[in-house]
């Protein structure tokens, strides 16, 4: 392992210690008994409110009560019976498309083969699926199989980036594959809760809550911000007792430092921007929420993501 690693290894560490004094160390579970349901469940969760992912969830296992039946639904019965979580034509064919190909290849429908594979593997298999990225199938792996795999979504990415733990041009699957070796094992999916609840309650989007951030003595960004706000935002006490112009941010470098685009200001993006985050994914990438249940927390109404409904566990 080089020094660059074991620094990587060391700094996740500190993180994962961090997190878990101020939000503690949550389980991780299977929240279906069947991977293949939770594979259904995350296709089916891509760019959707909670309330709407149950919502098209129930309706489509009223409808096709098995999986054989579902899969054997015409695509627009199927679309009719999700078509209040969005994006129905998508996910119908994404799920048919699924379930037909893992009959055709396993005899079944069942997914239980990729506990015997290696995990580089077993996510190959599962991305090679239209509209399964390398997120959702670290969903699947972790979540499903218990496999020492780290899912990375938009909350893990921008809190990444403002510690500095990946570059600023890291997109959802580079992150995931760069940072996955250097997470202690045991210790993927704790990280992985901690961090998304870290990004949604304090290191939001748009005006993060650097000064009650149980990170900031580790995260470049948080001290540059506390900095900038000690000195009023536009200066600092220089030497000599004058003050100096601190030099703002471009508008590239607010982007890759993990805040949204928006309106221009005083030349620069500006960083509260109403209008979100970049987009870093595709719609089959969405942010996971789901797993944040299993922790016990409730997740924001407002934000949008992936999360299978199932068994439930708490911290």
């Amino acid at each position: 392992m080089t020094g660059a690693a074991r620094a990587l290894s060391a700094r996740l560490r500190d993180v994962s210690g961090l997190l878990a004094r101020r939000f503690g160390r949550p389980e991780i579970c299977a929240h279906e008994a069947e991977p293949v349901r939770n594979l259904v469940l995350t296709i089916l969760s891509q760019n959707t409110t909670d309330a709407n992912r149950d919502r098209a969830f129930d309706l489509l296992t009223k409808r096709f009560p098995t999986i054989p039946t579902l899969a054997a639904a015409r695509p627009s019965d199927l679309e009719d019976a999700i078509r209040v979580g969005g994006l129905a034509r998508a996910k119908a064919k994404a799920i048919l498309g699924a379930l037909a190909r893992i009959r055709e290849e396993r005899g079944g429908y069942s997914l239980d083969f990729l506990r015997g594979m290696p995990l580089p593997e077993a996510r190959e298999y599962l991305t090679s699926f239209p509209g399964v990225g390398v997120k959702t199938a670290n969903i699947l792996l972790l979540f499903s199989f218990g496999m020492p795999a780290f899912p990375v979504d938009t909350h893990v990415l921008r809190v990444t980036k403002r510690l500095g733990l990946v570059p600023p041009t890291s997109d959802l699957a580079k992150a995931a594959l760069s940072l996955e070796p250097h997470v202690e094992i045991g210790d993927h999916g704790p990280l992985h809760l901690n961090l998304i609840r870290l990004g949604r309650e304090v290191c939001r989007p748009r005006n993060p809550l650097c000064a009650e951030c149980p990170l900031l003595t580790v995260c470049p960004e948080g001290k540059r911000r506390e900095k900038a706000h000690a000195t009023g935002g536009s200066g600092e006490v220089a030497a000599g007792g004058g003050r100096s112009e601190v030099k703002r941010p471009t508008p590239g470098k607010m982007r890759s430092l993990g805040y949204p685009r928006g309106r221009k200001y005083g030349g620069h993006s500006r960083a509260d921007s109403p209008h979100g985050e970049p987009r870093t994914e595709s719609p089959s990438e969405a942010a996971p929420r789901y797993e944040l249940r299993a922790a016990g927390v409730p997740p924001q109404k407002e934000e949008r993501g992936a999360q299978p409904k199932g068994k439930r566990c708490t911290a």
